[in-house]
């Protein structure tokens, strides 16, 4: 099923659409480049204009459409230096925010991790790629909320929604999963021991191995340096 025919409850028409719609594109069912006919996407949900339109406008926010004159929206393009760049600050921002948490640690964060850890595993053996990088993020941005700096974190999101998409590399490489797990695992034995340059380290690497093979994807289907 598609995910804009998933049927989810919502607190506003606005925030389904724009949850739907920017889940369809970091999940890569919706392509760089491709337009979305808000006329058509109204119709098929059912809803007005109105908050596809509000929608549209959170998504250009965070960069991931385009809009251009007379309503054309397209999915956005970043190019290399694009994606180059702003994991570079991801990999400032989050270590940081991993060293701040690492001082922190208590026995509810470790729980909680050892929780989306378990989920992670499950989602491995059912080869549900998809929820895996859903909770790939949620594991990280458990990280940034125990930095105990909201600041910080707002920054770390606003990166994030940038380069989301890129957590569709488990769906076009399933074979990366299992050190992206031994990395995980390895963070939370690193928090257990309070080792905050270890868990540092090892989110870096993390961050730079994804950030080079999502743009060796991108190149080698597009033959482009867009993403």
């Amino acid at each position: 099923m598609s995910i804009l025919e998933t049927p989810i409850q919502w607190k506003t028409k606005t925030d389904m659409i724009y949850h739907m719609l920017r889940e369809a594109i970091v999940s890569g069912e919706l392509i760089p480049g491709e337009r979305i006919v808000l006329r058509k996407l109204a119709s098929d949900l059912g809803v007005s204009a109105i908050p596809v339109r509000e929608a549209i406008k959170l998504l250009e926010a965070e960069g991931l459409v385009d809009l251009f004159a007379h309503s054309e929206v397209t999915v956005s393009r970043f190019s290399e230096k694009d994606y180059r760049e702003l994991f570079e600050i991801r990999v400032l921002l989050e270590g940081h925010a991993a060293e701040l948490a690492a001082r922190r640690v208590n026995e509810e964060f470790l729980g909680e991790l050892d929780q989306l850890l378990g989920e992670m595993r499950e989602c491995i053996e059912r080869k549900d790629y998809k929820a895996y990088g859903i909770l790939n993020r949620e594991f990280h941005t458990k990280i940034n909320t125990y930095s105990g700096n909201e600041h910080l974190q707002k920054m770390i999101d606003l990166v994030m929604a940038k380069t989301d998409r890129a957590r569709a590399l488990f769906v076009y490489y399933p074979e990366r999963i299992r050190d992206s797990l031994q990395g995980h695992e390895d963070i939370v034995k690193a928090l257990k021991q309070g080792d905050a340059e270890a868990v540092k380290k090892i989110i870096a690497e993390q961050t730079q191995s994804g950030c080079e093979v999502f743009l060796k994807y991108c190149k080698n289907v597009s033959g482009q340096e867009t993403c």
